[in-house]
Order: C-alpha cells, then structure tokens, then sequence
C-alpha cells in the first residue's frame, strides 16, 4: 500500500494526475474526474468517473473543470430492457435488404 501512496502519475503535459482531477482523454474527447490511479506492467492508468474505464496516463490531459461536459436532467436514457420489451413488443419483422454478394 505505501507504493500506492507514493505513485506519480503524470499526464501528457507532465502534470501531477491524482483522485479528483478533471480530465480529458485525447484520442476520444472522453471528459471527467479521476477516481483511482494505478500502475501495472503496461503503464500508469487512471480510471475516470463518466465511464468507469481505466485510460493510460500518458494521454491524458489535465482541463479546467468547468470544461466537463454535465448530463442534461431533460436527456432520457433507455436501458437495454427497456429497448428490448418495446422491440418485443412488435414482433418480427420482415425486411428486404436487396441482393447480397460475398466479396472475395
């Protein structure tokens, strides 16, 4: 656990990244705070509070809070039972997609 408590883990700009820090993951735009950092033999990852996903340090980069994109109280989210009882719900249905071919 000491390891743990002196773990640095630097972002692309070498900017200290610890719980609580707004981020952003570059290579998709995912934003969001830091909940855990942990290192293993591939590198040093950061678990991120949007989507609960481990992102590698190194792309990384620290950004002002109030960039966090903030869920709207008016979206709605269907979940997947939900999608599924409605699809359910109306049957089968036949559809024509044309023609098929292989590639080859």
């Amino acid at each position: 656990m000491a390891e743990e408590q002196s773990l640095e883990a630097l972002d692309i700009n070498g900017d200290p990244i610890n719980a609580g820090r707004a981020v952003r993951y570059l290579n998709t735009g995912t934003t969001g705070r830091v909940l855990d950092v942990r290192k293993d033999d591939e590198g040093t990852w950061a678990q991120i509070d949007t989507t609960g996903l481990y992102y590698r340090v190194d792309f990384l980069v620290i950004i002002d809070p109030s960039e966090l994109k903030e869920k709207k109280e008016t979206e709605k989210s269907v979940d997947a039972e939900e999608l599924a009882r409605r699809y359910s719900q109306r049957g089968p249905q036949n559809v024509d997609i044309g023609q098929v071919t292989g590639g080859g």
